[in-house]
Order: C-alpha cells, then sequence, then structure tokens
C-alpha cells in the first residue's frame, strides 16, 4: 500500500465552544503540514468525550486523525510531518506521549504500572508548582495504552472502533479504553519522542472517576491485565498500591465499597487485601 498521508484532522472538544485564538496561533505556527480544525461545541455539556470525538470522526475528511485538549501548547516546530512519518509503518494503529506498557487487573489510573512512558511537559493549575519535564529515549516505544491529553490514530480503523458513548457517559477512561479495541485489532501503540507538548492540568480522581473505572474493569476484565512485554516489575507490590489507592478513592469520594470492589482485591491479592484495606486508611 502506498503511503501518501498529507493532512492531518484535528479533533477537539471544546467546554468553552471554541479553542482559544493562542492555541489556534500554536498550531498554525507549528504543525508544519495542512491541516483540518474540526472543534465539538460542548458549551452545553450535551456530549460526553466519547460522543464528541465519535462526532469528530464522522466529520473528518483525512485518514490521520489528532485527538487533543484544548488545555495544551505545542513546543516542537513541524510535528505534523513527524506525526506522518510513524505512521508509515502499517502496524502503526495510534501513537501519543504518555502512556503504560501494562494495564493493571485491579481498576486504576494507568499510571499505577511503573514503570510508564512519559515525553511531555506538565505544568499545574498551582502556579507555585514547578512544572515537569519528562523526556524519554529518542527511539517511539510500544504501549499498552496511551494518555488522552494528545494521541492520533488511523481514521480506517474507526471502520472496526468507536468511542464507547453507550457504555461511558462522562470524560474518563476513553483513551484507556480505545487503546484496548486498537489493541484488539491488532495494531500496535507506538509511545514517540520526537514531538513535545505541554500540558496544563491534571485530572480529578472523583466518584464518576470510580464509575468509569468499574465500568472499563467489567468491560475488558477478560483481557486484564493487558502488557506489551514482561514489564513491569515487582508487579505484586503494584498490585496492592493499585488496590490500597483504589480503597482510598473509595473513602474520599465517600463510594460505598461493593463485593466488585472485594472480589477484585480477593482476585489480585489474595490474603493481602487485609494489608491493602489497613493501607488504605493511613494514605494522605
Amino acid at each position: 500500500m502506498t503511503f501518501n498521508f498529507k493532512m492531518i484532522s484535528i479533533i477537539i472538544c471544546s467546554k468553552q465552544g471554541n479553542i482559544a485564538d493562542e492555541l489556534q496561533a500554536n498550531i498554525r505556527a507549528t504543525i508544519g503540514v495542512p491541516y483540518e480544525l474540526i472543534v465539538i461545541d460542548n458549551s452545553d455539556n450535551r456530549h460526553s468525550i466519547f460522543s464528541a470525538y465519535n462526532e469528530g470522526v464522522r466529520q473528518a475528511t483525512q485518514e490521520i486523525l489528532c485527538f487533543m485538549h484544548e488545555d495544551i501548547r505545542y513546543h516542537s516546530d513541524d510535528w505534523g510531518n513527524h506525526v506522518i512519518a510513524h505512521f508509515s509503518d502499517s502496524q502503526t494503529g495510534m501513537i501519543g506521549l504518555a502512556g503504560a506498557y501494562c494495564l493493571l487487573f485491579v481498576p486504576s489510573l494507568w499510571a499505577k504500572a511503573k514503570p510508564h512512558f512519559k515525553c511531555l511537559i506538565q505544568s499545574f493549575p498551582d502556579k507555585n508548582r514547578p512544572a515537569r519535564h519528562y523526556r524519554s529515549s529518542e527511539r517511539p516505544v510500544e504501549l499498552a495504552c496511551v494518555d488522552g491529553f494528545w494521541f492520533c490514530m488511523r481514521k480506517s480503523l474507526f471502520e472496526h472502533v468507536s468511542f464507547d458513548a453507550g457504555r461511558f457517559r462522562h470524560f474518563h477512561f476513553y483513551d484507556m479504553d480505545i487503546s484496548m479495541q486498537v489493541r484488539q485489532q491488532g495494531y500496535a501503540i507506538q509511545g514517540v519522542t520526537d514531538i513535545l507538548i505541554e500540558h496544563f492540568s491534571t485530572g480529578s480522581l472523583d466518584a464518576r472517576w470510580l464509575e468509569a473505572a468499574y465500568l472499563f474493569h467489567r468491560k475488558w476484565e477478560k483481557e486484564l491485565p493487558a502488557s506489551v512485554n514482561n514489564s513491569p516489575r515487582h508487579k505484586p507490590l503494584m498490585r496492592l498500591k493499585a488496590y490500597r489507592d483504589l480503597l482510598y478513592l473509595h473513602r474520599k469520594n465517600h463510594f460505598p465499597v461493593s463485593s466488585e470492589t472485594r472480589m477484585i482485591g480477593w482476585k489480585t491479592l489474595g490474603l493481602n487485601i487485609a494489608t491493602a484495606y489497613l493501607l488504605s486508611l493511613f494514605k494522605k
């Protein structure tokens, strides 16, 4: 198959209804290739990010789709040509700048599996907290999932996959769920290192996050844990910490611990489930 992708469709779900002029100028100055910008107006909250991105896919006219948050800034010039080059490998279905080599059986953030991959600048709403710079090796690495603040996919994949708006209602786990679908289709997910982006916000681990975490776990239970290699190391300790943190979030959000929660802990930790319960009481 001849590789002739020349343009990129950029898809953004905007809480403001349209993206800031500063971001539009930043994209225009750095992308380096022709592109179309598709902004899904979600100022009235009629969309989840799942339905917004599905609508963006329907409107897109190009084969490479770039899904991005509206609170980022590009620090790399000519990043569009880098994106196009990464899809010259016909086995690559998805690329991102952060993600995990393994997804745990415990409902958790992808970052709970360590080591994980990051190539970005993470800024924080608290201006007194310094930004964190994450740079990785020069070569792309295969991942089990990517983080949703920025990722790109082949549009042709959407003949077989979609953002699961029927199951998920809000703004969590869309990235991990679509990553699992890409893997299910036999395509590789790559973490790339030649594009640098600054992200200006962090996620919220609230009750909605917990609801989505269990929905994701039920959907993919038979496929978890999912790993691209034998890493990460210290899996028993990671499972213990992930389950401890899950219980902590239950307490923090006044979210009842169900029989499902206890069963996940028993399957994952066995008798160590008691240790996780005790540790969760002391976690700050």
